[in-house]
């Protein structure tokens, strides 16, 4: 019996990286840690979603490097 393929995590499960020196970057990122320290899922994720909102816009990556 063959073993079904396996795939790494997916993209979208990953954090996105801030870009070292960009002030928003680094603010959301702090806000992100800060909630996880909390056990604030909800506020991580909503942190998450403005840094790869922002990642998209300003530094037009998607906030993802591997």
């Amino acid at each position: 019996m063959e073993h079904p393929p396996e795939y790494g995590t997916p993209v979208h499960d990953r954090p996105p990286v801030p870009r070292p020196g960009c002030l928003p970057c680094l603010e959301l990122a702090a806000q992100r840690a800060g909630a996880r320290h909390r056990g604030d899922v909800s506020a991580a994720t909503d942190a998450n979603v403005l840094l790869r909102r922002h990642l998209a816009e300003t530094h037009e990556g998607d906030g993802y490097r591997g």
